[in-house]
């Protein structure tokens, strides 16, 4: 099994690093819109996927929330997830093969957060990652298709439940669309927002 490349992370630290730049072509009273200045919230996240040719698995990640564009209301945010997952699916041969494998992605998306002041609040959103992807099955025919890197485009809806006066249990299904490793998941997680809460007007 591959391990998952460097580059995937360094699309999280090049939106984290492009915060500060962001922050001097500001003027000085203006207010942080993009980088580390404007973050909001971080959340972590539990739950299940499944891609073709495999059974459900566990899936977990973090997001971090990096500002917002043009509103407060439209959440921009980098993250990692890694779902885990046993493959089974004959080759052109119709042999049968099964082994471990995994999708770990590195993924920036837009999300849109209409309100946190009620106690559910709904959102959805779009976005796009890197998965890297991995396999024990040692077939070269099949091997090939899950040992590769590809770009994926995806979509959540999903809702906030406030449980404390910053936290919120969140509860999510995301689609994702990629080569090989379309997918399905459903998420539950915890977020804690620490600044710039969009609130109803």
């Amino acid at each position: 099994m591959r391990s998952p490349p460097f580059f995937a992370i360094l699309i999280i630290a090049a939106a984290i690093a492009g915060g500060p730049a962001g922050l001097l072509a500001q003027r000085a009273d203006s207010t942080a819109q993009l980088g580390l200045g404007a973050s909001s919230a971080i959340q972590m996240h539990a739950g299940v996927g499944q891609i073709k040719h495999a059974a459900l698995g566990p899936e977990f990640g973090a997001a971090l929330d990096l500002g917002f564009i043009g509103t407060p209301r439209v959440r921009v945010g980098v993250g990692i997830d890694y779902l885990a997952m046993v493959i089974d699916r004959p080759d052109s041969l119709g042999v049968r093969e099964r082994g471990n494998g995994y999708v770990f992605t590195a993924f920036a998306d837009a999300t849109l957060l209409p309100s946190l002041g009620r106690r559910l609040s709904p959102y959805g959103g779009v976005g796009f990652g890197v998965d890297a992807v991995g396999t024990t099955i040692s077939n070269e025919q099949i091997g090939s298709l899950y040992n590769t890197n590809v770009f994926d485009l995806h979509a959540q809806i999903g809702a906030l439940f406030r449980v404390a006066p910053r936290g919120y249990v969140s509860l999510e299904a995301r689609a994702t669309g990629a080569r090989v490793v379309r997918r399905l998941g459903v998420r539950l997680g915890y977020a804690w927002f620490y600044n710039q809460l969009p609130q109803k007007r």
